[in-house]
């Protein structure tokens, strides 16, 4: 049995049914990393004690991007926040506590990130801000962001999250949900 192929516009072979029919695959990128055990979720508590506070730090050691696709967030109490994630800061974090984030599968391999939080301010510098969540201290339960493109950081990329209102003396919890995916 051959198998037909279809010459695409660029000039590349793909693959066509008997009836020559394109052969596509819908699956998302994030289903091929949870079908590998390669979806994580790390938890992360720090009160920022003021304003312009990078409280939380990522960083992509892997040579895949990786893809945040949800934060949830939480603020039992105190004025609402608004926290700005920046990419491509740089510098090293100060006095920053370790925080490991969790295969979801749960005998996955370990990410290969650094990550860090803080109850004050990491001294970090530079970045680009790509987006800000507001946590609610009215909102009853968790609020999410979802991100169907994803926040994307390449290899040997850091983000943070910065603390651009006070919430007065209270934690802002997160989860950040991120895979990892070749590069395109």
């Amino acid at each position: 049995m051959s198998t037909k192929m279809i010459i695409g516009s660029t000039g590349r072979a793909v693959p066509a049914s008997g009836k020559g029919q394109l052969s596509v695959d819908t699956k998302s990128p994030m289903i091929y990393a949870a079908q590998r055990g390669d979806v994580y979720v790390v938890a992360g508590a720090a009160d920022p004690n003021g304003t312009d506070i990078d409280f939380f730090y990522l960083k992509n050691n892997d040579s895949r991007d990786l893809i945040i696709f949800r934060i949830r967030a939480y603020q039992a109490a105190g004025t609402d926040s608004s926290v700005t994630i920046k990419i491509g800061v740089t510098g090293d974090t100060t006095s920053g506590t370790a925080i490991t984030p969790v295969n979801t599968r749960n005998n996955g391999p370990v990410a290969n990130v650094t990550c860090e939080q803080r109850d004050a301010d990491m001294a970090l510098t530079g970045g680009t801000i790509v987006e800000t969540i507001w946590p609610s201290a009215s909102f009853v339960g968790e609020q999410v962001w979802e991100y169907e493109g994803g926040i994307i950081l390449p290899f040997n990329t850091a983000l943070v999250y910065n603390n651009a209102t006070d919430p007065v003396a209270n934690d802002i919890e997160t989860q950040t949900f991120f895979y990892f995916a070749e590069p395109e």
